[in-house]
């Protein structure tokens, strides 16, 4: 809904106040993307961030914050491009807001302080897929935690219990967190943002937050036990108008593959969308997913984050060909959140890709027959992702990450842990140790993920 008018005018205002050439959290110059002919016609934006990594990481690193803003309208993708470049500088800075609550411990000290996070959901890899790990990142482990290794812990209040703490280890709360090498503390588990999200709103934030984490348990589990699940005929004339408005109706280049992937313990709708290009040109194959307790948004915002993929395709292709060149060999290792998504959009290996997105179908469903509560409340969602989570988590955690120069302007960030499900994991090294995935019979798909 358009609140002001001119519209563009005050959500333009809303990023200067956060960015500037010399001051600011980002950098003033946003760049639409240029739709190509044929291709989808989304209203795209992006920019890059300042190199806050080259002042709070001890190694000289290179960051890709990965930040678009899409939409049918520009003011909605201006709007999503500020909240993920606050929700990056804020997961990034962090860790320096709270260094003094940081307490180095081992994990037999830390339990006796208060509860602990078990051991189980740190250790989520295999002694194989460590010792290779550490190959690639030095600060990594090439053994097992063990309740006598140094980990650097911070205490954070229980999602489910408002009285209770717990603690959890920082590596994997905070993305920007690098291990404290004095106190003799290594790397078990890499970091992401897995159950971040920024908003104007500290309880929607929350809820952005609770949802992510819940739709990428729902992907990992999809993608690397290669669980079948059902494709989506979308027959809601209301998704076919917007997506015939950006060019995704039926006469599109792609071919729209969504499947409906929720799980059982987690009952929220949650979508796994391919794009696949009818002309077997690249892009050949992108890739979204979204979760929604209103089926017909979750949808469409699915099928809206793999169509945009679509633009780093095209940038990689004129400004970037190493990357695709990189993508494409028969012995890569993908380590990254760009030599993945190259892999996929690359039109070769077409046959293999085609048998890959195969293998995930099973029977079809049609959108309308997908549960959906199209006016649930903000507190009722949040209500009753609480109570789903509550039947497979004890350990799940919350933080108010919001830095003071973002709050000051009216933003939150919201940060959530919650170890017994799965977040993201580097495309190569799924977590084969974790005990969700075990249960769900451990990984039988060796193909990396195709998440940016």
């Amino acid at each position: 809904m358009i609140q002001f008018y001119p519209s563009f005018n005050n959500v333009l205002d809303n990023f200067h106040s956060l960015a500037g050439n010399q001051t600011g959290i980002m950098k003033s110059v946003i760049m639409p993307l240029v739709n190509i002919e044929s291709d989808v016609n989304l209203k795209s934006m992006t920019g890059t961030m300042p190199n806050y990594h080259k002042q709070l990481f001890k190694e000289d690193v290179n960051v890709q914050y990965h930040i678009i803003g899409y939409g049918s309208y520009y003011e909605e993708a201006l709007i999503k491009y500020t909240g993920e470049s606050i929700e990056r500088y804020s997961t990034v800075v962090t860790p320096k807001m709270v260094e003094d609550k940081i307490v180095y411990a081992t994990y037999r000290e830390i339990s006796k302080l208060g509860k602990t996070m078990p051991l189980k959901f740190m250790d989520v890899f295999t002694k194989e897929q460590l010792e290779e790990n550490s190959k690639y990142n030095k600060e990594f482990s090439d053994k097992k935690v063990t309740e006598d290794d140094v980990i650097g812990w911070i205490k954070c209040p229980s999602l489910f219990n408002p009285k209770e703490d717990i603690y959890v280890p920082a590596k994997m709360m905070f993305v920007g967190y690098t291990a404290n090498e004095k106190k003799g503390e290594k790397a078990y588990i890499h970091s992401f943002s897995t159950g971040t999200a920024s908003h104007k709103s500290l309880k929607k934030a929350l809820l952005n937050a609770l949802v992510e984490y819940v739709q990428i348990d729902a992907m990992m589990i999809n993608w690397y036990t290669n669980r079948k699940a059902p494709k989506v005929i979308i027959d809601d004339p209301r998704v076919k108008n917007i997506l015939q408005s950006v060019g995704l109706g039926e006469d599109s280049v792609y071919e729209i593959i969504p499947l409906y992937i929720s799980l059982k313990d987690l009952p929220l709708p949650i979508f796994s969308i391919f794009l696949r290009r009818k002309d077997k040109k690249m892009p050949y194959l992108l890739y979204g997913v979204q979760g929604d307790f209103d089926v017909y948004n979750g949808v469409l915002r699915g099928i809206m984050e793999g169509a945009s993929i679509s633009y780093s395709s095209y940038f990689n292709a004129v400004y970037n060909t190493d990357a695709i060149k990189k993508a494409v060999k028969e012995d890569v290792k993908f380590l990254d959140l760009d030599s993945n998504v190259m892999f996929y959009a690359a039109n070769n290996k077409i046959e293999k890709k085609d048998d890959l997105v195969n293998s995930f179908i099973d029977g079809e469903i049609n959108l309308s027959e997908v549960p959906t509560i199209e006016n649930l409340s903000v507190d009722s969602q949040i209500e009753n992702l609480i109570k789903y989570l509550k039947k497979v988590s004890e350990y799940a955690v919350y933080l108010d990450i919001t830095p003071p120069e973002s709050r000051e302007k009216g933003w939150y960030v919201m940060r959530v842990l919650i170890p017994e499900i799965l977040e993201m994991c580097i495309p190569d090294f799924p977590f084969k140790n974790h005990p969700r995935i075990v249960k769900h019979g451990g990984v039988t798909n060796g193909y990396p993920h195709p998440m940016p």
